[in-house]
């Protein structure tokens, strides 16, 4: 298993987990999320750009030349309401179903950790819906706390 950082040449192997990530989203939640086209779901302008700035990080699992997980963060300079708090958010995570269960996410999230502590940021943030079960009970043996909730009210 290799872990490197992604480059323009991998869109299209990366258009196809997030596909997949976008589609794990419409499943659990088709009140808040809708069907979108590939190109929709993470536009190769985007990619490119994200690609080049240095306040990113974009990182693939590779197995032989197969992707099977990625990691995008990003640095944030403030966070929220304090001023000069560097903070790294953890955008996206996600490896292939038959991958899991192998410490491929353990590994990209260290990968993220060790960049954000490079950055100088004191703090990792990352947000996930309740229905993700799988992922938050990874959080949390990834040393991860919830920091705060957000509630909602069908009407």
């Amino acid at each position: 298993m290799e872990i490197r950082k992604l480059t323009e040449s991998d869109y299209d192997k990366v258009i196809e987990l997030y596909k997949e990530l976008d589609e794990l989203h419409v499943q659990a939640r088709p009140d808040f999320f809708v069907h979108r086209d590939k190109e929709e779901v993470y536009p190769k302008d985007a990619f490119i750009q994200n690609l080049a700035c240095p306040a990113g990080l974009e990182l693939g699992a590779f197995d032989d030349e197969q992707l099977v997980g990625i990691v995008r963060a990003t640095l944030w300079e403030e966070s929220g309401m304090v001023k000069g708090l560097k903070t790294v958010c953890l955008d996206d995570i996600y490896v292939l179903p038959a991958y899991r269960r192998r410490g491929i996410a353990a590994k990209l999230f260290t990968e993220v950790e060790t960049w954000a502590k490079e950055q100088g940021a004191v703090r990792l943030d990352l947000y996930t819906w309740e229905f993700n079960k799988g992922a938050i009970a990874m959080y949390q043996a990834m040393g991860m706390t919830p920091q705060q909730y957000v509630f909602e009210k069908k009407l």
